[in-house]
C-alpha cells in the first residue's frame, strides 16, 4: 500500500532512505518489540524499523508490492512478511500480540479510516502503541492527492478525533515536513500536475530533508504536509 510513498507522498523508491528513517524516528522507542508495517508495500519503512523492534511483521494486501516485500526479506528471519489486511492479519494471528504498530500513508485511502483503526487496536496488547503518519491539511489536497487515491488530508484535531472515537488514549499529535508544503502546493494545486518529477525527490530526500528534520526535532511547528500522532490502547 501507500507507507512506500515519498517524501512527497508519491510512489516509492529504495534510495528514499532518509524519509523512512525519518518516520521511524519520530515515534522513538515505541516502536519496540514485536511491531506491524501496516500496508508495508515493499518493505522500506519496515526495514528502518529493525534499528528498534524486536522482530517486524510487514503486512501488505497488493499482491505486486507483496512479492517485492516477500523477497526483500527472504533472508531476514526477524521479518515475516504477510499477504492480507488488517480483517485477515486478525483472522490468522488473533488480537492482542503486538507490542506496537505503525501505519504511514495508508489511512488517508481507506474510506472507513475509524474502522481500521478499532482492528489495528484488536491487534495490540494493553498499553500497546499506535503511531500514524498521514498527509495534512484539507487545503493542500490537488492533483498530486487524487493521482495516488487519496480520500483526505488530515488535521491535528481531526486525526486525534478518529484515534479516540477508535478507542485510543492518544498521547501527542504533530505536525511535520514544512519543507514539503510549497512542493506540494506548487505542483499539485497551482501546475496540477499528477508526478513529481524522480530528480527533485532525490534532491528533497538526500539534502532538503535530512536538514529540515534536524529543525523541527528542535522546534514544534504549526503547519506541515504531514501529521503524526501516538497513541496507546488502553
Amino acid at each position: 500500500m501507500a507507507s512506500d510513498a515519498l517524501p512527497f507522498g508519491l510512489g516509492a523508491r529504495d534510495e528514499q532512505r532518509a524519509y523512512f528513517a525519518w518516520i521511524a524516528g519520530l515515534f522513538g522507542d515505541a516502536l519496540a518489540g514485536e511491531v506491524l508495517d501496516h500496508g508495508a508495500g515493499t518493505g522500506i519503512l519496515s526495514q528502518q524499523l529493525l534499528s528498534r523492534a524486536s522482530r517486524v511483521v510487514a503486512l501488505e494486501p497488493d499482491g505486486v508490492l507483496f512479492e517485492r516485500l516477500r523477497e526483500r526479506f527472504a533472508t531476514v528471519p526477524r521479518v515475516t512478511a504477510v499477504h492480507g489486511t488488517i480483517e485477515s492479519y486478525l483472522e490468522r494471528y488473533g488480537t492482542g500480540n503486538l507490542d506496537a504498530a505503525v501505519s504511514s500513508n495508508v489511512l488517508e485511502h481507506l474510506a472507513d479510516d475509524v474502522g481500521c483503526l478499532r482492528r489495528l487496536r484488536e491487534a495490540l496488547r494493553p498499553g500497546g502503541a499506535l503511531a500514524v503518519f498521514v498527509p495534512a491539511r484539507a487545503e493542500l489536497f490537488g492533483s498530486l492527492d487524487e493521482s495516488v487515491g487519496h480520500e483526505r488530508r488530515y488535521t491535528r484535531t481531526l486525526l486525534r478525533a478518529r484515534l479516540q472515537e477508535a478507542g485510543f488514549f492518544v498521547e501527542w499529535v504533530r505536525y511535520g515536513n514544512l519543507a514539503g508544503v510549497l512542493p506540494w502546493l506548487v505542483t499539485g494545486r497551482v501546475l496540477q500536475r499528477r508526478a513529481i518529477a524522480s530528480p527533485s525527490l532525490r534532491v528533497f530526500d538526500r539534502w532538503v530533508l535530512p536538514v529540515a528534520s534536524r529543525v523541527e526535532r528542535w522546534l514544534r511547528i504549526p503547519y506541515g504536509l504531514n501529521v503524526a500522532a501516538l497513541a496507546r490502547r488502553q
